[in-house]
């Protein structure tokens, strides 16, 4: 029995797919399956039920995924003991976020991790919030920053912990001479609104915050944020953004903050992971950066 054996059959779990787990711990599809039907061999019993529909472990399967994982834990103890700084560290980390996550922290969170642990390959991907749970879910990706959102409330495999706090602003071009530094909501939704690539239609993101106070005017869609900062500039539209990433928009000079005068629209920034997803040692450091980083900035 070897630890990548494991490692592999923690993945399959993970995962519900032998495809899915091949791509996560970066070996083929074969050489997965080999190795875990090897490690059935051994020990004489059958740990996966192997479907069209996918991988699922068997009633012993389940028994032996429990210990599995605290034997993993105690080999990143180990580790851990004799790496002490931890800057020996391998493997790989997958991590999606929002747009507005990705231009304001992950370039601190990715320099310090790549720092503190360079031959760690970290892999960076960037989409919508219920994408990004999906991919969660699926175990595409390791780790997900997200706003909270109704469809993350019905989630029921999936852990988190929120990273901070925060509520929408406005932001428009310095252009929009209708506009002042304040504004309330019901007039701000009678305006042209710039909604980020599908927002409205997959009721993620800010539109799952906006629909509950009425119908949205929306002019664009688009799923590239220099195109957004592009359009707001010309004066004609306003987009509804968390206040960190209106912060970061407004330093081009060329966007204004717009404070809602009547409603505190709040919002709550999440990290999320699947929850029988084996945190080894690497992933554990990552949150750590990935808390610090978010605790500074806000």
């Amino acid at each position: 029995m070897r630890l990548e054996q494991l490692a592999y059959l923690i993945a399959v779990h993970e995962s519900k797919s032998i495809s899915l787990a091949a791509e996560r711990t970066h070996i083929s599809q074969p050489a997965l399956s080999s190795a875990i039907s090897k490690l059935e061999d051994e020990l004489e019993v059958v740990l996966l039920k192997r479907s069209n529909t996918g991988a699922h472990l068997t009633e012993i399967g389940e028994q032996i995924i429990t210990i599995a994982k605290e034997v993993l834990n105690k080999v990143d103890e180990i580790k851990s003991i004799a790496h002490g700084d931890s800057n020996d560290l391998t493997g790989n980390i997958s991590i999606a976020v929002e747009p507005s996550i990705n231009i304001t922290m992950m370039p601190d969170i990715l320099t310090t991790f790549k720092h503190n642990h360079p031959r760690v390959n970290a892999i960076l991907k960037v989409g919508e919030s219920n994408n990004i749970l999906r991919d969660v879910e699926l175990g595409k990706a390791d780790f997900g920053i997200i706003m909270k959102t109704e469809a993350f409330c019905k989630s029921k495999d999936v852990n988190y912990k929120e990273l901070f706090s925060d509520q929408l602003v406005i932001i428009s071009g310095n252009n929009y001479h209708s506009i002042d530094s304040t504004m309330s909501l019901s007039k701000a939704l009678s305006l042209p609104i710039l909604l980020y690539n599908t927002e409205y239609l997959t009721d993620c993101g800010v539109s799952s915050v906006l629909q509950k106070y009425g119908a949205i005017n929306i002019s664009y869609r688009v799923d590239n944020l220099e195109m957004m900062e592009k359009i707001l500039s010309k004066g004609k539209t306003i987009a509804f953004v968390p206040q960190f990433m209106a912060d970061e928009y407004v330093k081009s000079n060329q966007i204004k903050k717009i404070t809602i005068s009547d409603v505190q629209l709040e919002v709550s920034i999440i990290l999320i992971w699947l929850a029988r997803h084996h945190l080894s040692m690497v992933e554990k450091e990552f949150l750590k950066i990935i808390k610090a980083v978010c605790s500074n900035k806000m």
